[in-house]
């Protein structure tokens, strides 16, 4: 699954790892900009919020919100975090680092996306996170 901007800023979902239950446990995250590339393997924790419950609710109030909205990982290895602006314009700032300790290393993007792609983005999310449930879905239809 991949978010990208106009200003060759692009953020990837991808490899997943699934375990012996259909569970998706890891998969990895790629930031890319102008000259830099970033990719993390991220543990799929079953407890907490998901990001796709971010990315649910941030669809949900598509017309706009006070603040910053964000999203840590479990583990700790990213964080998302959501504003808004009255012309309907999202900047999405996603933050990675590789642990808590040293020698480590970060980085992190931000790109505009319009409000009209977020229940898209978090539809494309569900699919990614819950295969199972996706195939399950289909095969009962």
């Amino acid at each position: 699954m991949k978010i990208s901007s106009d200003n060759e800023i692009s953020v990837e979902f991808h490899s997943p790892e699934m375990n012996s239950e259909g569970w998706l446990e890891y998969y990895s995250l790629s930031l890319s900009g102008r000259a830099m590339n970033s990719t993390i393997r991220v543990c799929n924790s079953p407890y907490g919020k998901s990001p796709s419950e971010f990315f649910s609710m941030l669809a949900a109030n598509w017309q706009g919100w006070k603040g910053e909205k964000e999203w840590v990982a479990l583990e700790g290895e990213y964080k998302m975090s959501a504003k808004s602006d009255s012309t309907g314009h999202i900047t999405l700032t996603i933050k990675v680092w590789s642990g808590n300790w040293e020698p480590f290393w970060g980085s992190e993007v931000a790109m505009i996306i319009e409000a009209g792609q977020l229940e898209a983005i978090a539809h494309e999310f569900k699919r990614f996170l819950y295969p199972t449930a996706n195939n399950q879905r289909q095969s009962d239809a």
